[in-house]
């Protein structure tokens, strides 16, 4: 569905990109992850033929670099930061882009139910949440049922439940045998949503492959601290039986836990499955191989 070969963008002496090569077949998800400025949204903006490059770009055959607007037209595409006209309400801005892309009402309907937006079809986009319009630039994006989805940092704004929702959706595309491909910033989650992980590092490929064999790219340590409503006897102990191997411990009303960063989510998720009030969350990632073991402070009043 999607072949990259050789692909470099360069401004001026800097190249953003250099020399990616990678695959995406119908049917899988592939993650690209990589820190700020390592050339996520660059490669993003190559694909869909949105700036000039070297290389060649190939979408369910078709050239991008040669015939943009035909190749485009078989990607749905979520920006990091979706712009919509914050007086239309949800519904009305769905049925504006189904009627852009040649596409019946019911499935603009049908998208923003997908995306957990049927409550809020009445508000006006300038009233939504960040997170609730990044729902909405999902449904936009797959309203026109794209062979290839491009969604560019999906779960900025989103809290826990809305990102185990986006692993739900992103599942059901897979299963549609529609081919994803997403940047995030959120390692954890790529076990989970992923079959295949690009890691860019200053524009460079420095890993492709399979998600089980990205582990050593993608597993670091992090220290995890929750704060539960109520007394938090139960949740320490769902904590070490679904991460085993972690290290947890309690001060005050917080749990830390020692983790790898890959384990984040999980132990989240089943808090909340477990019907768990989390109150919050800070999360501390390693450096240079080493925790940081600093209390959040100042955390409503305590």
């Amino acid at each position: 569905m999607l072949t990259v070969t050789g692909v470099t963008k360069r401004y001026g002496k800097l190249n953003a990109i250099e020399n990616v090569d990678f695959s995406l077949a119908a049917g899988k998800v592939l993650a690209v992850i990589g820190p700020n400025g390592a050339g996520k949204t660059t490669l993003i903006k190559c694909l869909l033929g949105l700036v000039r490059f070297d290389g060649t770009v190939l979408v369910d055959g078709i050239d991008v670099g040669r015939d943009g607007h035909r190749a485009r037209a078989k990607i749905g595409y979520l920006p990091q930061n979706p712009a919509f006209h914050a007086d239309l309400t949800v519904a009305e801005t769905a049925l504006f882009y189904a009627d852009l892309k040649s596409v019946s009402a019911s499935r603009a309907h049908d998208g923003v139910t997908a995306v957990g937006l049927a409550d809020h079809a009445h508000k006006k986009v300038g009233e939504l949440s960040g997170g609730m319009r990044q729902r909405l630039g999902l449904a936009v994006a797959m309203l026109a049922d794209p062979p290839l989805l491009i969604l560019d940092e999906p779960a900025t704004g989103l809290d826990m439940s809305a990102r185990l929702e986006l692993r739900r959706l992103v599942a059901e595309q897979r299963t549609s045998n529609h081919a994803v491909l997403l940047s995030t910033h959120w390692l954890e989650d790529v076990p989970y949503i992923a079959d295949d992980v690009l890691a860019l590092d200053r524009g460079k490929s420095v890993f492709f492959g399979s998600t089980k064999d990205s582990v050593a790219v993608t597993a670091s340590a992090s220290q995890l601290y929750i704060r539960v409503d109520g007394e938090n006897t139960h949740a320490v102990e769902l904590v070490k039986h679904v991460a085993p191997e972690s290290v947890v411990t309690v001060m005050g009303d917080w749990i830390i836990v020692s983790c790898l960063a890959s384990e984040k989510a999980k132990i989240v998720e089943h808090l909340v499955v477990a019907a768990i009030k989390v109150l919050d969350i800070r999360v501390e990632e390693a450096v240079s191989g080493q925790a940081t073991f600093t209390l959040p402070t100042q955390v409503d009043g305590r």
